[in-house]
């Protein structure tokens, strides 16, 4: 009777994986969301890893609100990024993407939290402007440096002790944190502020190698070194302050106290012609002025 409950047990246990297994392979659902969107390549991810088909219907209309992504179930329909990736997620629990049991699950939802909240944000806010979507705001920008070396220092000593985000495989942790530091990787984060986090970029590295990742994300260009233009340009600056042109100038003042000091003397041999002149008048006035007489005149 033993052996009996034991392999009835065993059957019930096996049909749901069973049914689950089938269930992912005949159904086809429809994610309306931008493709190229990192929060929808985190949904696509997960669907590669659980085996669930997920179309990306061209030019189809969104939730009753307007907004997107949405995914389309035969129960329903679930809107919200996040929201869609922890369901796919969900569907296969051999696979494991939302941890093996209760614990790896909260530590999965811990850091989903703070990827969306410590490194999206001012993620976006580094990035969206160089990608055009808004105008840069230098003081913001500023910032959102700074915040995200922070995330990025969390992550880094995190995952010095640990292969993944949560346990020993591929999470919904992984694939939410690689997307979201994906567009960062093609265009702000150069060799210089990725060389003090070794870990996360070995961590880094790991995921997009992997088959799931390179199906969505494809290959992923690390941007290079920093630009060096701006060093180039500030040479002709210098150059430009002509030394020569300064020299004829400083010799062009002894011509000018020459030619003052030549201006100066006919002004001082002028004073002496007058002075001469003077002595001639009193002299003849001395001459013309009338002599006393003798006794004998």
């Amino acid at each position: 009777s033993v052996l009996l409950q034991r392999f009835a047990s065993a059957e019930l246990w096996e049909a749901p994986r069973q049914v689950s297994t089938s269930f992912t392979e005949t159904m086809v659902m429809k994610l309306y969301a931008h493709p190229d969107n990192y929060k929808t390549q985190k949904a696509l991810i997960a669907a590669k890893y659980v085996g669930l088909e997920v179309e990306c219907p061209k030019n189809a209309g969104a939730a009753a609100t307007g907004k997107i992504p949405v995914l389309e179930t035969p129960q329903g329909c679930i809107f919200s990024s996040t929201a869609i990736a922890r369901y796919i997620s969900r569907i296969s629990r051999p696979v494991g993407l939302y941890g093996q049991n209760l614990i790896e699950g909260g530590m999965i939802d811990s850091w989903v939290e703070f990827c969306t909240h410590e490194l999206e944000v001012p993620l976006c806010t580094w990035v969206l402007p160089v990608m055009g979507v808004f105008p840069e705001v230098p003081e913001a920008t500023k910032c959102a440096k700074e915040d995200v070396k922070r995330a990025m220092t969390v992550l880094d000593n995190h995952l010095l002790h640990n292969t993944y985000m949560v346990g020993n495989t591929v999470t919904l942790a992984d694939i939410s944190v690689c997307c979201a530091l994906v567009d960062a990787m093609k265009l702000v984060l150069d060799d210089g502020f990725r060389k003090p986090f070794g870990n996360l970029m070995r961590w880094f590295n790991l995921c997009i190698s992997q088959p799931e990742f390179k199906s969505v994300l494809g290959e992923v260009k690390l941007l290079g070194g920093a630009a060096k233009g701006g060093a180039k340009e500030a040479a002709p600056k210098k150059e430009a302050a002509p030394k020569k042109d300064a020299a004829p100038k400083k010799e062009a003042a002894p011509k000018k106290e020459a030619a003052a000091k030549k201006e100066a003397a006919p002004k001082k041999d002028a004073k002496k012609d007058d002075k001469k002149d003077d002595k001639k008048k009193d002299d003849k006035k001395k001459d013309e002025a009338p002599k006393e007489l003798t006794p004998e005149e």
